[in-house]
């Protein structure tokens, strides 16, 4: 009889509760059961209790982990406050790990995290729902075959919201930039430049963003990585172009440039390629083709899917059952923490980049302490 893996889910009601629905990654797979929820607010752990049938409620995390002998912790809370405990709790109970982004706010709670899981060689997984969109995992494919000629450049934007520069630089980077790594392997190097209105931002600008995501500086980023074969990636933020109330994903996405074709990718996962490097507009022959995905576009009565309402939701079954895969196959899962780690380089090294004068800073970072001194 195959294996039946006991889950626990961990969340925080008012700091971060249980994000982008991770409660109900594990709810149904086949080869999981959810034995047990943990929220130190009584309210929210009997909702969620409630909405997933699960009797076995805590108001202590570590004491659910301690006691239910769980296989996997989920670690839901969407906000990095106590995420260094939480993840370091659940390894040392024996606990692969399936967890919100972005991980961890300091490449020292980055680099404490990787330590746990390698003292107990355990796999962790992260949210990175975008990433297990079919049309996107097609074209990562194709473009890792060289489809189109040659990786060039991948230029990533973010929603560009209120939360526009700093945080957006963790928070919506660690969608963006693990998708340049999927793309074009790890970080080699990266440069960055950081503004305060319109002025460069200096060491007096730190500040928290709109929820915790660590220390933050600027209102406007720009930043340049490095990787192998010359593949540049560019992320720009910029606070405030899109009004409160406006929806700010218009402009989230990723721009794939290679050497015969140009890829865009949008959410809730659809992929657009366009048959040269850059748009051309004044030839008309040139038309955008959409990359269409039977399974994923369709029901199998061909009726269209509202993937836009269920992307996020399918996103984390793929990524518990492909736990589980990785668990049994002695493999890394897709988006581990061994390649996310690199989020946390990048954004570090953007901030040690710009207070240096704009040098290329080399990643892995020699220097693990960050640069606002917060550790």
């Amino acid at each position: 009889m195959a294996k039946i893996y006991r889950v626990v889910v961990i969340g925080a009601t008012g700091q971060g509760g249980f994000g982008h629905g991770l409660q109900l990654a594990f709810d149904g797979i086949e080869r999981a059961s959810i034995v047990a929820v943990a929220d130190s607010n009584p309210k929210g752990l009997a909702d969620v209790g409630r909405s997933l049938g699960v009797k076995q409620l805590y108001g202590d995390y570590k004491e659910m982990l301690a006691k239910e002998k769980a296989a996997i912790a989920v670690i839901a809370p969407s906000q990095v406050t106590n995420r260094v405990p939480m993840i370091e709790a659940a390894a040392a109970a024996g606990c692969h790990i399936y967890c919100e982004k972005p991980v961890c706010g300091t490449i020292r709670e980055m680099d404490s995290i990787l330590t746990a899981l390698k003292q107990h060689d355990l796999k962790m997984g992260v949210a990175h729902q975008w990433r297990t969109a079919a049309p996107v995992r097609q074209t990562i494919r194709d473009v890792k075959a060289e489809k189109y000629g040659k990786l060039l450049r991948i230029r990533v934007r973010p929603k560009d919201d209120n939360r526009g520069g700093g945080e957006e630089l963790l928070l919506h980077g660690s969608h963006l930039f693990d998708m340049m790594i999927a793309l074009a392997g790890h970080p080699r190097w990266v440069s960055g430049h950081c503004q305060v209105g319109e002025r460069d931002a200096t060491d007096d600008d730190w500040s928290e963003g709109t929820r915790p995501v660590g220390p933050i500086l600027g209102d406007s980023i720009s930043a340049l990585v490095g990787f192998d074969r010359g593949v540049r990636g560019y992320f720009e933020s910029t606070a405030n172009l899109v009004p409160r109330g406006r929806k700010s994903d218009n402009l989230y996405g990723v721009w794939i440039e290679c050497a015969r074709a140009a890829i865009r990718l949008r959410q809730p996962g659809d992929a657009f390629v366009y048959p040269a490097p850059v748009v051309m507009p004044d030839i008309e022959a040139f038309e955008w083709e959409k990359v269409w995905i039977q399974d994923w576009h369709f029901t199998r009565d061909h009726v269209p899917r509202n993937v836009r309402r269920t992307w996020v939701k399918a996103g984390n079954k793929f990524f518990a059952r492909d736990l589980i895969a990785a668990i049994e196959e002695n493999r890394e899962p897709l988006s581990s923490l061994r390649d996310v780690r690199f989020v946390s380089e990048i954004v570090q090294g953007v901030y040690v980049s710009h207070l240096t004068g704009g040098c290329r800073v080399p990643l892995p970072l020699a220097e693990r302490g960050h640069p606002s001194g917060v550790d």
